[in-house]
């Protein structure tokens, strides 16, 4: 008998156009994928060196979901569309994520971001691990590396910082530190040596009203933004001390008692906002 030749079994016909149909569709989906995220994606324009992306991102563009990496030699600035830029420094990582309704936001996990912006208050924000930054129209600089330290320096316009329910009020020529208790005092990048030095006390949540004498010797006229910021972190006769320095720096409103101030009544603390001449506590919210 002469053995028959044997091959491998045949494919059905009707497998083989499933098959072919599954390959179509998939290609398809990628494609639509690919062309969704060209549309919706902010561009990133490379200023140096080589960045790297991460998630939902394509050629140079970042989408919800994707993220955006400088090394120590590359420098990346990402467009955010009809509001303005931001630019990436090197060695940082910043990631795109949803925000609340119109509102469009950025997380940056650590590095240098700038900001420059120009857009209705509170839709761009720039949340980090130890606090969020609300834009109310501005230029600045945010800062923040693995050890929850950091900096953020206000350029142009105002910029809010909030931290579990806690606001720091920044206007262009202030900046504070960051840490991981969220943004210490803000206060003038002009203020005196002086002020400065002793200022650095404040960042500590147990700062005492001794520790307090030289910030309140050097404080000056426009130091008073700083020093109303300390209200709500001293207590007792620390606290009593601040009010009545500001008093003294300031002309404060007469009919806003003393001892208001000094329960941290919010319509008292929102009068001797409005009277630092830096936009009504209204027009910040």
């Amino acid at each position: 008998a002469v053995p028959s030749e044997s091959g491998p079994p045949a494919v059905p016909v009707r497998w083989s156009r499933w098959s072919q149909a599954l390959a179509i569709a998939a290609t398809v989906l990628v494609v639509l994928g690919l062309g969704l995220v060209w549309a919706s994606g902010w561009r990133v324009e490379t200023l140096s060196g080589r960045p790297t992306y991460g998630g939902v991102a394509f050629a140079g563009r970042v989408a919800l979901g994707g993220s955006l990496k400088t090394d120590a030699r590359t420098v990346a600035r990402m467009d955010v569309p009809g509001f303005g830029h931001v630019t990436l420094e090197p060695g940082g990582c910043l990631r795109r994520v949803r925000g609340k309704g119109d509102e469009r936001r950025l997380e940056l996990e650590r590095g240098t971001l700038h900001a420059s912006i120009n857009a209705p208050p509170r839709l761009f924000v720039v949340g980090t691990r130890v606090g969020t930054a609300v834009d109310l129209g501005c230029a600045y600089t945010l800062t923040v590396d693995d050890t929850l330290h950091g900096r953020l320096a206000v350029t142009q316009g105002r910029v809010m910082f909030e931290q579990e329910g806690v606001e720091s009020l920044v206007p262009a020529g202030l900046w504070c530190p960051l840490g991981a208790n969220g943004a210490g005092v803000p206060r003038r990048v002009y203020a005196s040596d002086a002020f400065l030095a002793a200022i650095t006390v404040a960042d500590d949540p147990g700062c005492q009203a001794g520790d307090l004498a030289p910030v309140l010797a050097s404080a000056e006229a426009s130091d008073a933004i700083t020093l109303w910021h300390l209200l709500p972190r001293v207590g007792g006769e620390a606290r009593r001390q601040v009010a009545e320095r500001i008093a003294a720096l300031i002309e404060v409103p007469h009919e806003v008692a003393l001892d208001r101030v000094l329960t941290l009544e919010p319509a008292a603390l929102e009068a001797w906002w409005n009277a630092l001449g830096v936009g009504t506590l209204r027009e910040w919210h």
